[in-house]
């Protein structure tokens, strides 16, 4: 059912801490999706490479790393001229102000900087990928006030039309060869990646089949949002977003640091086991990504937390 190794470390980098930072950079696109505090730090002359950011809407902990990250492009030691395009949710007023800010404090750039704002369902071609796979924009439910964007990775592909399903490979090509490859196969959309920045739980129909989607997971039960700002998520209720779409991989993020990781892998297992999503489940804790089906990760991160707590002589987390 899953697709073994799409997409781990070797093309996914990222850090999430509900409240603290979030951001998820996807090297195969030179994409990055929002950009919290520290993200320049972490991904150092990375940050060359990044041709295109896409916000998913305006809270400091995902746009704080902008003003470093533009800074270091201007003066680090890398392709300083090197376009970038920021796309942001339109008439988000803490996005233009960051937005303002960087114009009046940088306006000497080495490099073409553009802020084009988006509404929901608009299409956005991915040029460097030859017009075979595009972004897609999707509303989410996170800030009554101001748009919040969900972001669809999307490739163009072939398949075979219903009706010639379970012909032999001769019959197939008895029929291409007199009628044309148009006659058997058909053009369709397939989402390869799906982001949803923070939001309540994600219409199914807006990521169906997606081949990985990223979905916030702040709490592991409705009761432990306390002041029920019901902004974010809870995990049976993305598990259950997830089977609804039949997604392949879902990696949730935007953790809250009231779970230590023992709390958080038992509570994942648990929820996992009761709702059998039917896919593979993976974590994005801090700057690792966790996989419930490999309790190596979670043991290595665990002795990490641990030393880093002995370090500094105080609880992590």
């Amino acid at each position: 059912m899953t697709t073994p190794n799409f997409p781990l470390q070797d093309q996914l980098r990222g850090f999430s801490r509900a409240l603290f930072s979030t951001w998820l950079y996807h090297r195969r696109f030179n994409i990055l999706f929002d950009a919290g505090e520290g993200v320049a730090t972490t991904l150092l002359n990375r940050v060359f490479g990044i041709r295109r950011i896409f916000l998913s809407h305006g809270h400091a902990d995902h746009i704080a790393g902008l003003v470093n990250l533009i800074n270091i492009r201007n003066l680090g030691a890398g392709d300083q001229t090197a376009s970038l395009q920021i796309y942001f949710p339109r008439d988000n007023k803490l996005i233009e102000f960051i937005t303002d800010y960087l114009t009046r404090t940088q306006k000497d750039l080495s490099f073409k900087l553009e802020w084009i704002p988006l509404d929901e369902e608009e299409k956005i071609i991915l040029d460097d990928q030859k017009s075979k796979v595009f972004m897609r924009t999707f509303k989410t439910r996170h800030s009554q006030r101001q748009l919040s964007l969900g972001y669809n990775i999307i490739e163009q592909r072939r398949r075979l039309k219903p009706q010639f399903v379970g012909l032999s490979q001769r019959e197939i090509n008895e029929i291409i060869w007199s009628k044309g490859k148009d006659e058997v196969a058909e053009e369709f959309e397939k989402i390869i990646f799906s982001y949803g920045g923070d939001s309540r739980p994600i219409d199914p129909q807006k990521v169906a089949e997606s081949l990985f989607l990223c979905h916030e997971c702040t709490y592991l039960s409705i009761e432990d949002d306390e002041r029920n700002f019901q902004q974010h998520s809870y995990l049976a209720e993305v598990l259950e977003t997830a089977k609804a779409a039949r997604v392949e991989n879902l990696l949730l993020f935007h953790t809250s640091l009231r779970y230590n990781l023992e709390e958080l892998r038992q509570g994942i297992e648990d929820g996992i086991a009761r709702i059998n999503p039917s896919c593979r489940v993976l974590v994005l804790h801090g700057d690792s990504i966790l996989d419930t089906a490999s309790p190596q990760s979670w043991k290595k991160r665990i002795q990490r937390e641990r030393a880093r707590e002995k370090a500094m002589g105080e609880p992590s987390e």
